[in-house]
């Protein structure tokens, strides 16, 4: 039985930039078939928190320019479930605009924090382990926490939680010692090898009272930004004014109440191609594609997608990118992708903020 306390936000603001040429300015990644499973990244996230919390506690933050995209793919939200940013400013402001909203109506609510574009591949274990968060916190609200994913691999793409694997507070949870940025390969295989650093997977879950207390205490001026919010308030106003902060940076990295959760229920936060790349099927040649007509000849751990039904071929070329949309082609070395990002403002100088 769902419990009426127990709150979902969904952080579906951002652009999604080095998943161009098909994530654009004006219908960025979350909202994006990428799979070609039938539903967007945003809708599948909706959708497995609604097997955890009633729909009418699942909150939405997104941009306003996104405002017709969220309501065209989520019809049942209700639109006061829809708190829309006038400027991106990164997690932290996302997280208590939305928590100042909730407590109004909801003082004892419990939120969980979702972004909106990550895969989860084993949904059941997903819904185990949120619902055993849930139970946790309803037990010490004073904590705050985050989720951590178990590595498989020493990936330099993601941030690590290192955590004290010898005081276990309950199954999984763990006190943080900290927060580190992305490695380089040599540090990420030694986080590998000690066995207590885990992947940050930006899922979080707090007492609405608690967030709201560490806001004040180390993120001071956010919160005075906030303290007399009301949902008529001048959002914009507010906005403009707030650093842009992740909650990593505001609050988790400075609060002495942190724990993590450890889990394993086949997370990629598919940040990039590359990360595509890793969990979709492979042919005996190591190629990967999202396409239906397509040929790979003396070709090898390439990965195609292809959002028009051209006929791709690629002949005698080897680990490639090969980004097919109805107005750009983008082919770039898989070990170039971290590039793209810097790409897409070349061609946002040179041909317009249209094109990306």
């Amino acid at each position: 039985m769902q419990n009426s306390n127990q709150h979902a936000i969904i952080m579906a603001g951002g652009i999604g930039s080095r998943f161009w040429p098909l994530s654009r300015n004006q219908k960025p990644k979350q909202f994006l078939d990428i799979l070609d499973s039938g539903r967007s990244f945003i809708q599948m996230t909706y959708d497995r928190l609604c097997k955890i919390v009633p729909r009418s506690n699942i909150w939405v933050v997104s941009h306003t320019d996104y405002k017709n995209l969220v309501i065209q793919q989520l019809p049942d939200l209700n639109p006061k479930q829809l708190l829309l940013e006038p400027s991106r400013k990164n997690t932290a402001p996302c997280i208590l605009y939305a928590a100042k909203t909730i407590a109004a109506i909801d003082p004892d609510a419990q939120l969980f924090i979702a972004p909106s574009d990550h895969l989860i591949l084993n949904e059941s274990q997903f819904i185990e382990d949120i619902q055993h968060g849930f139970k946790f916190n309803k037990n010490h609200p004073q904590y705050l926490m985050t989720f951590g994913i178990r590595a498989y691999r020493p990936d330099t793409g993601y941030g690590y939680i290192n955590f004290d694997k010898e005081r276990a507070l309950d199954q999984t949870i763990y006190p943080v010692n900290r927060f580190v940025e992305k490695p380089d390969l040599n540090t990420a295989e030694s986080y590998l090898e000690s066995g207590n650093y885990v992947w940050n997977s930006g899922m979080f879950l707090w007492n609405v009272q608690t967030i709201m207390n560490e806001f004040k205490v180390y993120a001071s001026t956010l919160f005075k930004l906030f303290e007399d919010f009301k949902v008529d308030s001048d959002i914009a106003f507010i906005y403009e004014n707030c650093p842009s902060d992740s909650i990593d940076y505001a609050v988790m990295e400075k609060s002495p109440n942190v724990l993590v959760k450890t889990v394993d229920f086949g997370w990629t936060d598919l940040g990039t191609w590359g990360s595509l790349y890793e969990i979709l099927e492979k042919d005996a040649n190591q190629n990967a594609a999202v396409a239906h007509n397509y040929l790979l000849n003396k070709s090898n751990n390439n990965l195609i997608k292809d959002a028009e039904g051209k006929l791709i071929v690629v002949h005698g070329i080897d680990d490639l990118l090969v980004i097919n949309t109805k107005d750009v082609l983008l082919l770039c070395h898989k070990k170039e992708e971290q590039t793209i990002k810097q790409i897409v403002a070349l061609i946002e100088a040179q041909f317009g903020k249209s094109n990306t």
